[in-house]
């Protein structure tokens, strides 16, 4: 009787090679799924290479900020470094979702936020033989006046000047020094670096102030460039009420911290 019983139940089906397969996909794709879900978004910051601000192993006091601002927010933040031209092209082609260093309204086909993350000191570089006394922005009026390509300060001096573009700052300055161009502008730290390179007569140059000038990330001119400028403007608000931007700028010894905390 009792071995009528077990020979009465029904006998399970090996599973074919084929249901083993798709069961292993359907985990697979599953748990990768998942993987995906959890993992975090992903921002890629990209920038000129400026020293103690944007380093090109991802270090620096503008690469700090950024993840300061959006990695507590589930973001990723990846970083890449190149020539300030291509960082506008690759955001303007949204390829990377933002640049740093940009002027407000600097560039087209990207997105400004209302925050600016520091401010420079933009400065003229030129021999005392061609500016003997300089009074301000007017003593450029009807030089040949260069900046590096890219940077339009056209946008924000009102002197009229011959503008002559120039692919770097050892350019530029190479060429002040050998009287083919009247005027470097750019900004006074990024003057002060090229000069302690030393291939230069640093004596052979004055450099004045022109105007002081915020500096913003872009962001792409997409939906989640809307979404990360948003998040932007929000979390730095809170880092710079909070203290904790004043200690980044005190913790990289930078020259001055450009808001009001009052």
């Amino acid at each position: 009787m009792f071995h009528t019983l077990l020979s009465a139940q029904p006998r399970l089906k090996p599973l074919g090679l084929s249901t083993l397969a798709f069961l292993l996909f359907a985990i697979t794709f599953s748990t990768t799924a998942l993987a995906e879900k959890n993992a975090p978004k992903e921002i890629v910051i990209v920038s000129e290479a400026w020293e103690d601000a944007t380093e090109k192993d991802g270090t620096g006091l503008y690469f700090d900020i950024m993840r300061k601002v959006f990695e507590p927010l589930g973001y990723k933040v990846k970083t890449l470094t190149t020539t300030y031209s291509r960082s506008i092209y690759l955001v303007q082609t949204q390829k990377m979702h933002a640049f740093l260093g940009s002027y407000i309204d600097e560039q087209e086909k990207v997105l400004y936020p209302y925050w600016h993350f520091d401010a420079e000191q933009v400065s003229a570089v030129y021999k005392a033989s061609v500016i003997p006394k300089w009074t301000g922005e007017e003593s450029l009026k009807g030089k040949t006046v260069g900046w590096v390509k890219g940077y339009d300060y056209n946008e924000y001096i009102t002197t009229s000047v011959n503008v002559r573009e120039v692919k770097s700052r050892r350019q530029g300055l190479t060429m002040v020094y050998s009287d083919r161009l009247d005027v470097l502008i750019d900004a006074r730290s990024e003057i002060e670096e090229e000069f302690e390179q030393g291939y230069i007569d640093r004596n052979a140059f004055a450099v004045s102030n022109v105007t002081d000038l915020k500096l913003y990330p872009a962001f792409t001119n997409t939906t989640e460039g809307e979404e990360l400028r948003m998040l932007y403007d929000q979390r730095f608000e809170v880092l710079l009420k909070s203290g904790e931007l004043q200690a980044m700028f005190d913790e990289y010894e930078w020259d001055y911290f450009p808001f009001q905390t009052q």
